[in-house]
């Protein structure tokens, strides 16, 4: 069952270290191979087979041709994965192959969760060939399953069980290996499986005759009949003499007794160990046969004939020696562990066997001969020159012939030894992961914890753990969960999970995911909890970041909403604003300079340019402006803000600007870069006391190869917690209805646009100063130059030319029909794209320049413009709209439109527009 837990952690290089640690061929000769199989389902077999060809852990190069023999498409398999010693023959071979009957013991396993013979058979090596004597194999088999126990329901075994493991035994040399040659020349075996012949299977396991042929028992003489009980079924064992044959100087019925005992202990030993049944259970089946034994040869022998059965067949060498160290008898284990026959090992005595260099000798005979009786460790020697260390128990006796003598019983404790070293380096594995590792015992008391464990609970390396718990590794709100959760939980179900916390000794808690796992015993007892915790430092602090990840992306979404409405609300309200400022520049133009009603227009239009300025700072800041960067001069766009801005300041407020002489060409949006200025100036400005103080800016190249545009004022500066939220949006320290807090946010994301970064330094008490730094480009050929925007005071004078306007907004086109009409123009005002379209087909060379609306209902200005560039091409034809996007612009360039224009700039841009156009 050791492969039982975890099938998938067995490779090659682990099965190979199972089997020679329990030295099974060493110890059986009659052991032909111990293997495992692995039940596969039919859908899983390419991925399987990938699998095993993969497994590099004792060949480089794998098992490039592994395939599941024989071939064919079944719904499941039972493959042999490992087998020892290596048989390509068997390697890969399906038990659950159809033209065998091997599968009825592997089911029979399968269901009964306990170990499973076969009757005699072929090996699946032979499968092809005919039983004979030295074929004629009994296999042994337990299944495995997918829980620690085979589950206690026949169902659910049957579902669970994932492959069974097994041993196969020459029966020849398995009786070979347990006669001597003498008693093979007398004796005579006749083992039969009582099973078989119900199953219509050979039922012969083993007769002498095979060892000699044409032996046969002798019909008279000693006879006894034994029933042998192998895993599920039973051998009937006759033993009797060989016709002829003259026994040895050994009571019979006693020599028969011992065989059958050895037979018993041997077999039931070799099933124990392969299928890893532990030492104490090995322990008790000797135990039991050694006293079955000698209850026997009680009635029968004398003690001394007694002692000699124990000696000769004990698992353990034993050596009869004198104190002066020669040795008297050694048994058939002794010869077997020192590799010698008996004379040899008698001959080289106690000198011989013990390494002269091991110090421990002298201790271990001054204590014998102290207390007649002494157990160590000493460094042995082997016939053959190898050493090996061994455990050695010693007692001082009286022999039958009144001579001092010792047992010495040996030992070897090398696997032990190497056990030790593993559990050493399982150990050092522990003690180098950073995990919180620990185990205790059924009440809670821990009993080891690994070096990670012990620095968070400020413990050394030699600190006792004694008096030490669950409860010393929790804070108190744990310590409840494990006790009344975690530990019930995994006492029941055999694990538990859960994120708790472990209290460290610098008073932190740290947080942990944590895994309590509790081991039973064979019999279901509970022995040990251990438990794993690893550390969620990183963890927390990566879900904090994405939290805070996550809040960015909600804030982008917000403002992307924010966008999205803005845009939507644009166009309504930027019509009003081209009705408002348009009837308004009329009004004003219509009275005398000094009428009284000329104040009251002038803070009125005052108020629609303050509104058409915010609608473009929330378009600007929502990136719903279209933009047109271009390689071009920074300083004029700076100069022509500034000027804008002398006549808004009060006179309370001075405004300073030193621009540097040499050209400094960056690649920016005009208008764009201009709003980053007016809206610097209008931050500074309001930061002014009472607007009492100076605004200074400056335009310099700096020594990195960028342009620096800075905004200094003078005024009352700012704390390092408003400096960290000035670019936030709708973010302002100003009273309601002084400030809308998108001032900056737009300023911070035309600057980042244009690739280039905003600085700020700022305290309380010394004023702001605000960097713009922008990367330098180099000139264009042929890019255009920078005009300067038509104002309302220069609009350019038409020649009566005959303009078609198309606007289903009966306000806003009576708006633009004056305008267009003040500034020398013929107009024919049309409410829909569709009576344009029909206009210019009935009077096609009537008109000069088509102007239409972009959003109207049936025809869009964009159908407007595709109409008429077949049914006049030529004409020239401009789109005014109260919101302006990229993909409007590219629309409208792809249809021949000669400029697309936001109506709330009808009153400064309409007619330089139209002249421009008419100029062509």
């Amino acid at each position: 069952r050791a492969f039982a837990a975890n099938r998938a952690d067995i490779d090659d290089a682990a099965f190979a270290r199972y089997v020679d640690t329990l030295s099974l061929e060493r110890r059986f000769p009659g052991l032909a191979l111990t293997f495992v199989a692995e039940r596969v389902r039919g859908e899983e077999r390419a991925a399987y087979v990938a699998g095993v060809r993969g497994d590099r852990s004792r060949r480089a190069e794998g098992h490039p041709d592994f395939e599941i023999r024989p071939p064919g498409a079944r719904p499941e398999h039972m493959v042999i994965r490992h087998v020892q010693p290596e048989d390509p023959a068997t390697f890969g071979y399906d038990l659950f192959d159809p033209d065998q009957r091997y599968r009825i013991e592997v089911d029979a396993a399968l269901r009964g969760g306990g170990y499973v013979a076969t009757a005699p058979l072929l090996l699946a090596r032979d499968r092809d060939g005919t039983i004979a004597p030295a074929l004629t194999s009994v296999v042994i088999r337990a299944a495995t399953y997918a829980t620690p126990l085979p589950p206690a329901d026949e169902a659910e075994r049957l579902r669970s069980a994932d492959g069974v493991v097994g041993v196969a035994f020459r029966t020849l040399e398995l009786l070979r290996s347990v006669m001597t040659s003498e008693q093979q020349q007398w004796l005579h075996l006749h083992i039969t499986d009582a099973h078989a012949p119900a199953e219509g299977r050979p039922a012969l396991v083993f007769d002498s005759s095979w060892l000699a042929a044409g032996a046969t028992r002798a019909a008279a003489g000693p006879l006894q009949s034994v029933t042998l009980p192998v895993a599920d079924r039973r051998w009937e064992v006759e033993i009797g003499v060989q016709a002829g044959a003259v026994p040895a100087p050994v009571d019979a019925a006693g020599a028969l007794a011992m065989l059958l005992g050895v037979l018993l202990s041997g077999t039931l030993a070799a099933i124990t160990h392969v299928l890893v049944r532990a030492n104490a259970r090995e322990a008790r089946k000797v135990h039991e046969a050694t006293a079955r034994l000698q209850a026997e040869t009680r009635s029968l022998h004398e003690s001394e004939q007694r002692f000699r059965m124990l000696f000769e067949h004990s698992m353990d060498a034993v050596l009869r020696t004198r104190p002066d160290g020669t040795v008297l008898a050694a048994n058939a284990a002794a010869c077997a562990l020192f590799r010698c026959n008996e004379e040899r090992l008698c001959a080289l005595g106690r000198t011989g066997l013990v390494d002269r260099d091991d110090a421990r000798l002298g201790p271990l005979l001054a204590a014998r001969e102290r207390d007649g009786r002494a157990t160590g460790q000493l460094h042995l020697r082997r016939a053959d020159g190898s050493t090996f260390e061994a455990e050695v128990s010693t007692t001082v006796y009286t022999d039958t012939d009144g001579l001092p003598s010792a047992s010495m019983i040996v030992r070897d404790v090398t696997e032990r030894e190497r056990a030790a070293a593993q559990q050493a380096e399982l150990t050092a594995i522990l003690d180098a992961t950073p995990d919180f590792v620990a185990s205790a015992d059924r009440q809670g008391r821990i009993t080891f914890l690994n070096r990670a464990a012990r620095r968070m609970l400020g413990l050394g390396e030699q600190d006792d753990l004694g008096g030490i718990t669950f409860a010393h590794c929790h804070p108190p709100w744990a310590v409840r969960t494990v006790l009344e959760v975690g530990v019930p939980a995994a006492t029941r179900n055999g694990v538990w999970a859960g994120q708790l916390a472990i209290a460290c000794a610098d008073g932190r808690e740290l947080p942990v995911s944590q895994v309590i796992v509790c081991l039973r015993d064979a019999g279901g007892k509970v022995v040990r909890l251990s438990t794993i915790a690893r550390d969620l430092s990183q963890v927390h602090a990566v879900q904090a970041q994405q939290r805070a990840l996550e809040a960015r992306l909600q804030e982008a979404q917000k403002m992307e909403s924010i966008g999205t409405l803005a845009g939507g609300v644009a166009h309504d309200f930027n019509n009003v604003l081209a009705v408002i400022l348009g009837n308004l520049a009329i009004a004003r133009e219509d009275l005398a300079e000094a009428h009284a009603v000329q104040r009251p227009l002038a803070l009125a239009q005052q108020a629609a340019a303050r509104a058409r300025a915010l609608v473009q700072q929330i378009l600007a800041f929502s990136r719903r402006l279209p933009q047109q960067r271009e390689v071009q001069p920074l300083a004029p766009l700076v100069e022509e803000a500034v000027a804008m801005l002398r006549s808004t300041l009060p006179a309370s407020a001075t405004l300073h600007a030193q621009l540097e002489a040499e050209p400094l060409l960056v690649e920016v949006d005009a208008n764009q870069i201009q709003q980053v200025v007016l809206n610097l100036c209008t931050n500074a400005l309001q930061a002014l006391p009472a607007h009492l103080g100076s605004i200074r800016v400056e335009l310099q190249r700096t020594r990195e190869g960028q342009a620096r545009l800075s905004v200094i004022d003078d005024g009352s500066g700012m704390d390092e917690a408003t400096r960290a939220r000035i670019f936030e949006p709708f973010f302002t320290t100003k009273p309601v209805g002084q400030g809308t807090g998108l001032g900056l946010a737009v300023v911070h994301g035309i600057v980042t646009d244009s690739g280039g970064r905003t600085v700020v330094d700022s305290a309380p008490g010394r004023g702001t100063r605000v960097d713009v730094l922008l990367p330098l480009r180099e000139a264009v050929a042929g890019a255009p130059q920078v005009a300067a925007p038509a104002h309302a005071h220069a609009r350019p004078a038409g020649r009566g030319e005959h303009i078609l306007l198309a606007d289903d907004d009966e306000v806003v086109g009576l708006t633009t029909e004056a305008l267009l009409q003040r500034a020398g123009y013929r107009v024919t005002r049309v409410s829909s794209g569709l009576a344009a379209v029909e206009a210019v087909r009935e009077a096609r060379d009537s008109y000069a320049l088509v102007i239409t609306d972009y959003n109207m209902p049936g025809l869009s200005g964009l159908g407007v413009a595709e109409h008429l560039a077949a049914a006049a091409p030529g004409l020239p034809v401009l789109i005014t709209s109260g919101y302006v996007t990229e993909e409007l612009i590219a629309r409208a360039r792809a249809l021949g439109v000669r400029a697309v224009m936001l109506k709330e700039h009808s009153l400064e841009r309409m007619a330089a527009l139209v002249r421009e156009t008419l100029a062509g």
